[in-house]
């Protein structure tokens, strides 16, 4: 076994409270906290998960995340570090009539009763602006996220530097997605550490940190 073991063990307990925190959110939020964080997983592609996490809590402060127009949004994002406001707005928009208001209960009617490989890829087909990695994001976010992997570009870094993958691909298709997860899944049984604490194991290696 890795290092990545002793990591896990030396910071289990802070670990354990993170999730139990994202999975209270589902269980106690409502519809605003869980657009919040849909609007969050639609902000952090090429982007600093801080920054887009402030972004959203300024939109949701001046009510913009329920009825601020593509402008007023992109300028907020823009305002707090949001590479690609625009598109990210866009998003947003397109978002929010599908989802907002009644988002706990529509976001349930998409995963309900199902496997989560299959839950995440209805909420990728459904949400404009995400892919695989944005879907699993979410799910790990609202205590789901058992059994799938966020695949971020720090995730692959890792994977890279323990060997699990020879190198960051330079675009992942759902094809290679799939490929590079499993191979995250057999690395984590092999380390004993449930992977969606794996994730959390990363982040904190490169930044000291436990975030979302």
């Amino acid at each position: 076994m890795s290092d990545v073991s002793s990591i896990y063990d030396a910071i289990k307990k802070d670990i354990d409270r993170r999730l139990g925190e994202f999975a209270l959110l589902w269980k106690n939020g409502d519809d605003t906290e869980i657009f919040k964080e849909l609007c969050f997983c639609t902000c952090t592609p090429q982007n600093d998960a801080h920054k887009a996490w402030n972004a959203v809590l300024r939109l949701n402060e001046n009510k913009l995340m329920e009825n601020g127009d593509n402008y007023s949004i992109a300028e907020t994002l823009r305002e707090n570090g949001v590479r690609f406001h625009k598109n990210k707005a866009r998003y947003i928009i397109a978002n929010r009539d599908i989802f907002y208001p009644d988002t706990k209960n529509k976001v349930q009617e998409l995963i309900k009763n199902k496997p989560v490989i299959e839950a995440r890829d209805g909420l990728q087909k459904k949400v404009f602006g995400w892919g695989l990695k944005e879907a699993s994001h979410f799910l790990r976010n609202i205590g789901m996220g058992d059994g799938i992997c966020i695949l971020d570009r720090h995730i692959m870094r890792q994977l890279t530097l323990y060997g699990v993958i020879k190198e960051i691909p330079a675009s992942i298709s759902g094809a290679v997605y799939h490929e590079i997860e499993q191979k995250m899944l057999a690395f984590a049984e092999r380390e004993t550490v449930p992977v969606d604490a794996l994730d959390l194991v990363f982040w904190y290696k490169e930044k000291n940190e436990l975030f979302k």
